[in-house]
């Protein structure tokens, strides 16, 4: 009979289970003396490192796997799993903030504020739900701190899906605002009381009693390190978070300088990439045998399968937006919004919203770094999207007629 049925503790595990007492003992017994707010800093910022060094191989690995992969159900997986890794390296680099190190990623030169904002856009959970408005395309943010504000927006985009309306949307706006840089992010929702949106803003300019939520003392500490100014408001009908950014971070476009490189390379001639919506109109004519049909707002039709599906071209920020209607003839009440809630739940890619009388289902491409298989993808995924949607949109949630 073995030692685990008839009671008996293998020499091993009492070996091991004697050595892990000792261990307590000690540390109990020298905790105060020896575990100091600098030594655990120190090893939540070693430990955020070790695990970031880990992401990045695996985000190489999955784009290697993307770029190879056809099928387009096994790659729409990739790319949720893609994301789901970039949640995960941005938490990690929350505790790094909560440590006081800095960003583990670097940058040699001035981002594009779009650039920042996209990428704080692509961190968020709820991303689909967000849009993204520049005035200004030459503003860009210093190398210095251009990962702080990525970061800090990306905090701030985050509650505002997390803490409104499911089927609305969040809106985030970029303009100047005299030498610096004004962000509003704006969401729809219930809103914060007046005496929580003191404590709140409180504790973003840090004089608070530490109480409220872990993304707000991120927040918090990005800004301190800075000088950049969050201020929570009571807007309309939901929150609005401004964020001010000082002239010192902000630089125009032509009087950034190149980085110098190491090495000096050879001259060659720069191609110019063609506009994004003549990319786009290329890409929709190889998948249908038709001529590519425009709207009069300059939107490319194409029909696949039983679907008629619209891709829409934005240049500021440049976005690519592929909609599908699902109902004609909808009423907007709490019974729709109530029911868009439920369906977006469940999906794993795209929402459903509401326009003018129509439901509308929305998977988004991002027009920065366009690709013609992302495209090809997303009008696949909508095919069957906008089927599944109509088919499920007036039925319960057991699929029975309300």
């Amino acid at each position: 009979m073995s030692s685990e049925v008839d009671g008996r503790v293998p020499p091993v595990t009492r070996r091991l289970s004697t050595a892990l007492a000792g261990l307590r003992r000690r540390l109990n017994r020298n905790h105060a003396a020896t575990v100091t707010p600098g030594m655990w800093a120190t090893v939540t910022a070693a430990s955020a490192h070790r695990t970031l060094s880990l992401v990045d191989r695996l985000i190489r690995r999955l784009d290697r796997l993307e770029f190879g992969e056809e099928d387009p159900a096994r790659l729409a997986d990739l790319f949720e799993l893609d994301h789901l890794i970039t949640q995960i390296r941005h938490n990690e680099e929350s505790l790094l903030v909560l440590a006081g190190a800095d960003s583990a990623r670097v940058r040699r030169g001035a981002e594009s504020l779009t650039d920042v904002l996209r990428a704080a856009q692509s961190e968020v959970e709820q991303y689909t739900r967000i849009e993204i408005e520049v005035a200004d395309l030459d503003l860009r943010v210093a190398a210095a701190a251009a990962n702080d504000l990525l970061h800090l927006v990306a905090e701030l985009l985050d509650n505002a899906t997390k803490y409104s309306t499911p089927d609305t949307t969040v809106t985030c706006e970029a303009g100047r605002d005299g030498a610096g840089v004004l962000i509003r992010i704006g969401d729809r929702g219930v809103g914060v009381d007046a005496g929580k949106l003191v404590r709140l803003n409180e504790r973003l300019a840090g004089t608070g009693d530490g109480e409220g939520m872990l993304g707000l003392a991120v927040v918090a500490r990005l800004a301190e390190r800075n000088g950049i100014a969050v201020v929570l408001k009571a807007g309309e009908d939901g929150t609005i978070a401004e964020v001010t950014i000082p002239a010192k971070l902000i630089v125009v476009a032509n009087t950034v300088p190149e980085p110098i490189p190491q090495t000096l390379p050879r001259r060659t001639v720069r191609e110019v990439p063609p506009a994004l919506a003549d990319r786009v109109r290329s890409a929709v004519a190889t998948m249908s045998r038709k001529p590519v049909e425009e709207t009069e707002e300059g939107e490319f039709q194409l029909r696949e399968g039983a679907a008629t599906i619209l891709v829409r071209v934005r240049a500021n920020p440049p976005m690519v937006n592929v909609l599908a209607p699902v109902r004609t003839g909808v009423e907007s009440g709490e019974p729709l919004h109530a029911r868009l809630s439920e369906l977006n739940a469940e999906l794993p890619v795209g929402r459903l919203y509401w326009a003018d009388g129509t439901v509308w289902a929305s998977v988004p491409v991002f027009g920065h770094d366009f690709q013609e298989s992302h495209l090809k993808l997303a009008v696949h995924v909508m095919a069957g999207l906008a089927t599944e949607m109509h088919d499920r949109f007036g039925k319960g949630p057991a699929g029975e007629e309300p």
